[in-house]
């Protein structure tokens, strides 16, 4: 009886958890203050899609993510909107990453993004 009502109770628990699980905020909520990785991505995304340059401080603060995901999705967001990745490699190792946040963080700083040289260089 017991072992009954054990299993009458057990079998929507699938069911259950996927009604919990899916009720996570959607990937459209939070942008890049989201602690969601799919947040950002989202917000990287909609800002390139915009054109919207005034994004490009909250895309290279993403250059610096534990996310590998993140990262990628930041550098080629920052190569789409301005032409280049300044040498940035998502991959790399992380005291190389940080030269080439380096070199975004003076770039937006300065304001000189831009095409002004060859895709992957450090522009100068």
């Amino acid at each position: 009886m017991l072992l009954a009502m054990l299993i009458r109770r057990l079998v929507p628990l699938p069911i259950l958890l996927l009604v919990v699980l899916s009720c996570a905020p959607p990937a459209t909520d939070g942008g890049f203050d989201s602690p969601n990785p799919a947040a950002k991505l989202y917000a990287m995304e909609q800002a390139v899609r915009a054109g919207d340059e005034s994004a490009a401080a909250r895309i290279v603060e993403q250059l610096d993510s534990d996310d590998p995901a993140v990262r990628m999705m930041a550098i080629e967001s920052l190569r789409r909107l301005t032409g280049t990745t300044l040498g940035y490699d998502h991959s790399a190792a992380s005291a190389d990453r940080r030269e080439a946040i380096g070199r975004w963080v003076q770039a937006v700083e300065s304001g000189s993004m831009g095409t002004t040289g060859q895709e992957g260089a450090p522009d100068g």
